[in-house]
């Protein structure tokens, strides 16, 4: 008898969670399926859930009246932030690049803004990312977090001038251009010549951001040399520190 029991609530506890579960996601479907009006008849489906994943936001295409989940990237892309958050090399300097250009002939009197927060990476991609942001029409702004050092920081300091920022507790780094030669001794002998051929453009490149003569670029930066953001503004790698609302209020 009480095994019998036992089967029939057991039994009666499944049925109703099953009741409950399909409720539930009838609910859910239902209200995730729920229609509202807008401006000229139009209906667009309403957005509840986001899905989970890379990070993705409710989207509507101008002149269309259908809502879609868009990675956040491509929200931002069209509102013309571009992020710099890794190590550049070739594909990211493919894609910034290209970036830059589109944006650049939707657009041409509009900024552009790199957000950087990078420990570097690879010479010659920067330096297409350079040659792009000096080529377009469109002025590019940059605004450093977290860390924007070795080729990162560059970037940062050859943004437009006066659109120049960081947070208060951005990490600044600059260097010389370092490589590792292998191979026959004139292999190695040409390496040298064009990593000091480099050498000498990219403290052309700084000289002009900052201000300061080539040779005093050239000693400067002849190691590793770190910046708080006020020693940033004062060498001239950026032009502002943004503070926090509450902070600024604060007078701190």
């Amino acid at each position: 008898m009480a095994t019998s029991l036992t089967l029939k609530n057991s039994v009666s506890l499944n049925v109703r969670s099953s009741r409950y579960e399909s409720k539930l996601s009838q609910n859910v479907r239902q209200h995730t399926a729920r229609a509202r009006p807008v401006k000229g008849g139009a209906v667009r489906q309403t957005v509840t859930m986001m899905p989970i994943g890379v990070p993705k936001v409710p989207y509507r295409t101008p002149g269309e009246n259908q809502w879609q989940w868009v990675d956040i990237w491509n929200c931002l892309y069209r509102e013309r932030i571009v992020f710099i958050g890794q190590h550049i090399d070739e594909e990211l300097g493919n894609q910034l690049v290209g970036t830059m250009l589109y944006l650049d002939s939707i657009d041409k009197s509009k900024d552009i803004y790199f957000y950087i927060n990078s420990g570097g990476g690879e010479i010659v991609p920067t330096l297409a990312i350079h040659d792009t942001m000096k080529h377009i029409r469109s002025k590019v702004g940059t605004c450093g977090f977290g860390g924007a050092m070795a080729m990162a920081g560059m970037l940062l300091a050859c943004g437009e001038k006066g659109k120049r920022s960081v947070l208060p507790n951005t990490k600044i780094m600059l260097h010389q251009p370092s490589g590792t030669a292998r191979g026959q001794a004139a292999d190695i002998y040409n390496e040298a010549k064009e990593l000091l051929r480099l050498r000498e453009y990219l403290c052309n490149v700084l000289s002009v951001a900052t201000g300061h003569t080539k040779e005093e670029v050239k000693v400067d930066f002849n190691r590793d040399t770190y910046f708080t953001p006020e020693q940033a503004i004062e060498y001239g790698v950026i032009d502002q520190i943004i503070f926090p609302r509450r902070s600024s209020m604060m007078g701190l």
